[in-house]
């Protein structure tokens, strides 16, 4: 699927994906967001944040 036909959130306010870095940290569940930034793999280019999956990110990008 090419890239401009995915939809991608813009972050915190704007998103609705529970399993995202951003709402996570809105939630202040700090053993969650342990487990999800550990040994990051991915940033978002919107927030700058990091995760391990993409998943949990609004607009990932591969960390190199």
């Amino acid at each position: 699927m090419s890239d401009h036909l995915v939809h991608k959130c813009k972050g915190s306010h704007e998103c609705h994906a529970k399993n995202h870095v951003c709402q996570i940290i809105m939630q202040k569940d700090l053993e969650r967001i342990k487990k999800v930034v550990k040994d990051p793999h991915y940033f978002c280019k919107n927030c700058g944040r990091a995760a391990h999956d993409a998943e949990n990110l609004c607009d990932p990008s591969k960390l190199d």
